[in-house]
């Protein structure tokens, strides 16, 4: 009985991870994204325990970033179709490729930064993105490289975001240390 229901419980968690990965696709390629979204919202309430929890807490910061970036991607393309789109003030001094702290930015360039590690140095920096602004493509590419086969993952595009996967490997010792 209970192989039964913990291979039921793996086959809802593999199904649900693959709705969310198709749900965030379907998202970077319509406006018209609120049901989407909030059936997004209701997956992630879910439980996801073959996940480590670690690899969940990012997750979930990294699609909230993700859907904060998509709601100054919504307004940009309201005022868009609006006809009365407000252009940008150009910045005083010329933008930088790579800014080290948030604050150095220029508020109505922030979203034209990303951050990622770096290892050599050991910190994080920000990167101005090649992507433009105001487009929905890739808005989840760091959430929808984590989902693996029926679980969550650290792949390429994590490590070079948050650096190694450090925790994550302590947090398997302990499983296996538990059972």
């Amino acid at each position: 009985m209970l192989a039964i229901a913990m291979a039921t419980s793996q086959e809802r968690q593999r199904t649900n991870l693959g709705r969310l990965k198709k749900i965030m696709d379907e998202i970077e390629s319509t406006t018209n994204d609120s049901d989407l979204i909030a059936e997004l919202n209701e997956l992630l309430n879910k439980q996801y325990p073959l996940s480590l929890k670690w690899h969940m807490v990012i997750f979930k910061s990294e699609i909230a970033r993700s859907l904060g970036y998509l709601e100054e991607i919504r307004k940009e393309e309201v005022k868009a179709t609006g006809g009365r789109q407000k252009q940008r003030k150009e910045s005083k001094g010329e933008l930088k490729e790579v800014y080290y702290n948030s604050s150095e930015i220029p508020g109505a360039f922030k979203l034209d930064y990303s951050i990622v590690y770096d290892a050599e140095t050991n910190q994080y920096k920000w990167l101005k993105c090649s992507t433009p602004r105001n487009t929905r493509a890739k808005v989840f590419t760091i959430p929808i490289s984590m989902i693996g086969d029926g679980k969550l993952q650290w792949g390429e595009e994590m490590k070079q975001k948050w650096g190694e996967d450090s925790i994550g490997q302590r947090e398997l010792v302990e499983r296996a240390v538990n059972n």
